[in-house]
């Protein structure tokens, strides 16, 4: 497939849509298309050399300004991220993981499963690492599951392989590289690579603990703060405990980005009398479990997950704090597959990443849901400004849709250390964070849209965080020995290991009991919610912001779901009270799920997912006119065309009712009746059409939808395989041109 550019022309009432009016248009298509010299409006379409890698340029470098060229010769580090294959099946694959009445339902994956459906191929890889070699760079090694190319080479290869000028930076006082545009590999090589990893020295991912540095004396620990038996009584923990189920033969993994003492770590299970230590590093890109800055989070985790599950194994991964190392030692975490509940106190705003690093990092989570492993992240300490600025953000990776992000509460007992009140936990007075203070976080994320458990419990278009909470006040922290000394540390950071934990002793709790277990915790979770539980699960948050967002009722962006009653998630999950469709789809327990099959279906991620076919050899996907976001499928625009757009999905077994619809808008030359076509169609596994939809263009259309029930049709197919297509032609008197947007099959159940 050529990477090229076309032209079109369309009238002034579509100006706004960003398409020019003249005899020759040139436009600069977002990909990396070369600009087109045409004799004509229709001959613009030129191959171009390169593909561009878009997504590169995270958003917060709009506000610095570069000073001058880097020093080409210092050696730098890449993670290559490779795209997965067949993405549209492997999202069908984890609802139905997710769905009670799916035969798939909690069969997880082992990583060789993963890998021979959904990993790139080998092809690809070498692919890839023979273009790499060629300009000077080394391979270092290539991860197991083959998403990852570990690299290392001089900038000055680094930039002639991926046609990038990198740049000098001050930020915040401190020296940085960053590019100054995206990269981009060969034409031959679109949709090889999702995201280079390493590209910049910007990105430096924070620990959310918060120390308190006067703790109030005690009634509690040393020097004031919850204890381990505080903790169990207020978030009942104690009934699971008293039944043995402690996290014995489970283990927990933390990802870290610094190293600890041990000595500090014994101190504190020596102190609450949490047994013998069951700790054990692991360590990935040549970090060393050398104690820094950063040491008060890796024992504030080990010691919170001990205080909750002492009996849990704990693997700790220690990784590099870098995009390339951060990448590397979660893709460690899930092609490993030891653990099941995964805790995650690090973290960075999205704005401050790039929109394909935050997809590679997605596309690594995804293959830990497949595999059936949870992954609690803490949501952030600035409230619902998690950039530190005055716009709302939210934190990576607590707002990606296989991540249960934890916000943060204060948290209140009586004498007897019984639960009495919570509320969300900020101050906007607090200083040392950004300008509005301090607090839990929360808010809508601005790349990922509304993941399927959310639906019918948030109205928004995108996802939102947090979806559960825990106490996170330093004012109420929690009891640790850290950096050689008692003290009280609150943060989100000490909220998701408090949930990590509680998720270790729920699982061996149902495994117990030859019950499903949490698997990637999502579906699980806010199954207790949408459906009426015998036992309350969540203490429901409704006092309190995190610096903009009210708690209120119910759902909110503040607290989420709300704090745990450890016990009574137990039982009711025990119980199978999860509202017969475990919330995959939203319905919220009322009837059925539904299910989106297509991948990528408004094509902000570029090829991915999408089979491509032009008889002109012209991309496909590109930013000429969208319905929303900035991508759309471009098809035609050209004489005697045949263009193709389309994936291949697995339709579930137990499916009810299914709906094709999408987006259209057209434009063409022909003065007299247009004969060009657009037509959405449904085929076979052997290539024979079951249902189609036609349109022809017309003239200068604006946006419309095209819905269609395809039920009837594709019924006999259940279980199958189809392939979904949007086929244009065009005859040789006037070019047409047809552009779909927002795609979607979607099936209920």
């Amino acid at each position: 497939m050529q990477v090229s550019k076309r032209t079109w022309s369309l009238p002034l009432a579509l100006l706004a849509l960003v398409l020019l009016i003249g005899a020759i248009v040139v436009a600069q298509v977002e990909g990396n298309h070369l600009a087109a010299s045409a004799s004509g409006p229709y001959q613009g379409r030129l191959a171009g050399q390169r593909y561009k890698l878009l997504g590169h340029i995270a958003p917060a470098m709009k506000r610095y300004t570069p000073m001058h060229a880097s020093n080409g010769q210092q050696e730098m580090r890449l993670a290559v991220s490779l795209n997965l294959r067949n993405q549209a099946q492997l999202d069908a694959l984890l609802a139905a993981q997710n769905n009670p009445q799916s035969a798939l339902y909690h069969h997880y994956l082992t990583p060789q499963d993963f890998m021979r459906r959904f990993a790139p191929t080998q092809e690809d890889v070498e692919r890839v690492s023979t273009y790499l070699r060629s300009n000077g760079l080394q391979i270092v090694d290539v991860s197991t599951n083959r998403q990852i190319i570990n690299v290392r080479g001089s900038m000055d290869h680094v930039e002639k392989a991926f046609s990038v000028s990198i740049s000098d930076y001050n930020i915040d006082d401190r020296v940085a590289y960053a590019p100054l545009n995206d990269p981009s590999v060969p034409a031959d090589m679109a949709g090889m690579i999702s995201n280079v990893a390493g590209l910049e020295s910007v990105a430096r991912y924070h620990h959310h603990a918060q120390l308190q540095p006067n703790p109030k004396k005690p009634r509690q620990g040393p020097q004031g703060g919850f204890t381990p038996t505080d903790l169990r009584t207020a978030y009942d923990v104690n009934p699971l405990l008293q039944a043995g189920n402690n996290g014995t033969n489970q283990t927990v993994a933390l990802f870290e980005l610094d190293g600890y003492t041990p000595t500090d770590v014994n101190t504190y299970l020596q102190q609450y009398n949490l047994g013998a230590p069951r700790y054990s590093n692991v360590l990935v890109d040549g970090a060393t479990n050398t104690a820094g800055q950063g040491a008060i989070e890796v024992e504030l985790d080990m010691e919170v997950v001990s205080a909750i599950a002492p009996g849990a194994n704990q693997k700790i991964y220690i990784g590099p704090n870098s995009n390339a190392g951060v990448i590397d030692t979660y893709n460690k975490i899930v092609t490993d597959n030891t653990a099941k509940v995964v805790s995650i106190s690090w973290g960075l705003c999205e704005t401050s990443s790039g929109n394909s690093m935050l997809d590679s990092l997605s596309n690594i989570f995804k293959q830990g849901a497949a595999q059936g492993q949870a992954f609690f992240a803490a949501s952030g300490d600035s409230g619902a400004y998690d950039c530190n600025d005055n716009q709302l953000a939210v934190d990576s990776p607590a707002s990606d849709p296989n991540v249960v992000g934890v916000g943060g509460t204060a948290l209140q007992v009586d004498t007897n250390g019984a639960y009495q009140s919570e509320s969300v936990w900020s101050n906007p007075n607090a200083q040392g964070r950004g300008p509005k203070g301090v607090g839990g976080g929360g808010g809508i994320s601005n790349h990922f849209t509304r993941p399927a458990y959310q639906n019918g419990v948030q109205k928004n278009a995108n996802r939102t965080v947090p979806d559960v909470s825990a106490d996170a006040d330093p004012n109420t922290g929690y009891s640790v020995f850290v950096t050689g000394q008692w003290g009280v540390v609150g943060g989100t950071s000490a909220a998701a290991p408090l949930w990590a934990g509680i998720a270790t002793d729920i699982n061996q709790s149902l495994q117990g009991q030859n019950k499903p277990t949490l698997g990637s915790a999502h579906t699980a979770l806010y199954s207790l919610f949408t459906a009426q539980q015998a036992l309350p699960p969540y203490h429901d948050i409704t006092t309190g912001n995190n610096l903009h967002y009210q708690a209120t009722q119910g759902y909110d962006l503040a607290s989420g779901m709300g704090t745990p009653d450890a016990g009574n998630i137990a039982q009711d999950l025990a119980n199978g009270n999860t509202g017969g469709g475990g919330g995959t789809g939203g319905g919220g327990g009322t009837g059925g799920t539904t299910t989106p099959l297509l991948n990528n279906g408004d094509f902000e991620k570029g090829q991915t997912s999408w089979q491509e076919s032009s008889t002109g050899g012209f991309q496909l996907i590109d930013s000429t006119h969208v319905h929303g976001g900035s991508a759309s499928g471009y098809l035609c625009g050209y004489n005697n065309c045949t263009d193709q757009l389309s994936q291949t999905i697995t339709l579930p077994g137990n499916v009810k009712s299914m709906t094709l619809s999408f987006w259209l808008s057209s434009a063409t030359r022909e003065s007299a009746g247009c004969n060009d076509t657009l037509t959405a169609q449904i085929s076979d596994a052997r290539g024979q059409i079951i249902t189609k939809v036609t349109t022809s263009c017309s003239a200068n259309s604006d946006w419309q939808q095209i819905s269609k029930d395809v039920s009837k049709a594709l019924l006999p197919f259940k279980g199958q395989q189809v392939q979904v297509v949007w086929k244009s032609q065009g005859n040789a008197s006037a070019p047409s041109a047809f552009f779909i947007d927002d795609a979607a099959f979607t099936v209920s159940s």
